[in-house]
């Protein structure tokens, strides 16, 4: 286990061993973290420059992600290709992880009052998710349904793979909500500032958690996950 607190860039470039690990991101400033085939293009950069937003890309794959201090639990977790939690099937592969995740949530909930599961299809990105992570569901990750009724997204998890490891990077909201959801939008370039529909969705897309248990820390939904991984 290791915590660290530092900035999304220096995490992204961070090499990690490849070793059974959890890294436990505390960022220090907002960022929006580009999938590894996104171009900066699709944001307004002075925008980002003026909020003091600061844009990353990592090297994996899917849509952007919005960080900002003290909103989200950000876990890197690595697993080296021999170790027995390894799954050559790239489709496959997170579902160990998206199980682990869940299992967490619930013991977080003192009544399991909430409809959530294991996403086990292929990549779904829906009408936005090509741009937004949480817009869209992928294998292994965590969905639930909100009051509403539509189905969101709890944990976000994007994947990169070594010869060596794979390093499983998850995002779940501790916050969300409608001034989130604008500020985010509100740094797209003007192309996508004026897709009809986007800041709603992120609204309804993104289920944090404490929709589910009011009053959770950053520490508790760590302490939770670590707990269920030792039971793997």
């Amino acid at each position: 286990m290791h915590d660290v607190r530092t900035t999304a860039s220096e995490q992204h470039g961070r090499d990690l061993p490849a070793e059974r690990s959890v890294w436990n991101v505390d960022v220090i400033n907002s960022a929006i973290v580009l999938g590894s085939r996104q171009s900066e293009t699709e944001l307004d950069l002075g925008a980002c420059m003026s909020a003091n937003v600061e844009v990353v890309r990592r090297r994996s794959g899917g849509g952007m992600v919005f960080l900002s201090p003290g909103n989200q639990v950000w876990l890197d977790v690595v697993i080296p290709k021999n170790d027995p939690l390894w799954i050559d099937d790239v489709g496959r592969a997170s579902w160990w992880l998206g199980d682990v995740w869940l299992a967490a949530i619930k013991s977080l909930a003192p009544i399991y009052t909430f409809t959530a599961d294991v996403y086990r299809e292929n990549l779904d990105v829906g009408e936005f998710g090509d741009l937004v992570c949480f817009s869209g569901m992928g294998p292994g990750e965590v969905m639930g349904f909100d009051i509403e009724g539509v189905r969101s997204k709890l944990v976000g998890i994007s994947q990169r793979r070594t010869q060596e490891a794979a390093r499983f990077q998850c995002t779940a909201y501790l916050q969300w909500g409608a001034e989130l959801s604008r500020q985010f939008c509100q740094l797209f370039s003007n192309p996508n500032s004026g897709r009809a529909g986007i800041e709603s969705n992120l609204e309804h897309s993104v289920l944090p958690l404490s929709r589910i248990v009011a009053g959770l820390s950053a520490s508790d939904v760590v302490t939770a996950f670590m707990a269920q991984l030792a039971r793997v």
